[in-house]
């Protein structure tokens, strides 16, 4: 995949609490979606896209141009309260589904979204056995490393990592830069206990389920890779 992204949650250090993000645009403009992860769906597998909307306006379908080798097979969504709904879409893409940008519309109650882009690039970095080195309650971060190959390109030494970390109803999401050691790559998740932002904070229970991805040099992302853990 050839494509020049920014990051969407970036800010002090890589980080922004989905909740700051999803909610301003998902109440203060109508009709375009508020945030999307992944913005990349894999062929040959199931993916789970998240997508943030408005309240009190309910998803009718899930419209992809051009839809070959894509179908929709589940729809979920929990309420994030002030302002914004957490649509979760389970998105099959077929192996021969063509690589390249496809046009995302949500078709609503009340109409349809304008049009966002995803990608289904044509490699897939992949990452494993994620494992978290450091929980504790009382330090900034929550230290993780993981496995990582890219037969088809290749990582640069300080890659995004992407994270969704779920330690309740409200997720904490965002992207950090890690680091190459070998067939490894390390990284800090900041530590939703310790933001100094609480406005609109993710929620900070004990157990937690950790999402990651990696992006590689030409902006392509891995599979995602999931780990629960308790802080201590």
């Amino acid at each position: 995949m050839q494509m020049n992204r920014v990051p969407r949650f970036l800010a002090c250090v890589g980080l922004a609490v989905f909740g700051m993000a999803a909610r301003a645009n998902a109440q203060e403009v109508p009709g375009v979606i508020g945030s999307i992860y992944p913005t990349q769906l894999v062929r040959g597998q199931g993916n789970v896209l998240h997508v943030a909307l408005g309240r009190n306006n309910a998803v009718r379908s899930v419209e992809f141009t051009p839809a070959d080798g894509i179908t929709v097979t589940r729809t979920d969504s929990r309420d994030l309260n002030q302002g914004s709904v957490w649509w979760e879409f389970t998105v099959t893409v077929a192996p021969n589904a063509t690589p390249g940008p496809r046009q995302l519309v949500i078709v609503q109650e009340r109409g349809r979204t304008a049009p966002a882009t995803v990608v289904i690039p044509d490699h897939l970095p992949a990452i494993a056995n994620p494992q978290v080195v450091s929980a504790q309650a009382n330090r900034p971060t929550v230290d993780v490393q993981f496995n990582a190959s890219n037969p088809g390109g290749k990582f640069n030494e300080t890659p995004y990592v992407w994270f969704l970390l779920s330690c309740g109803p409200q997720p904490e999401m965002g992207v950090v830069r890690g680091k190459v050691e070998g067939g490894m790559i390390r990284a800090s998740i900041p530590n939703p206990r310790t933001l100094q932002d609480k406005a609109a904070a993710p929620s900070t229970g004990n157990h937690c389920e950790l999402q990651l991805r990696a992006t590689d040099d030409s902006n392509t992302d891995s599979n995602t890779a999931s780990v629960t853990f308790d802080f201590k």
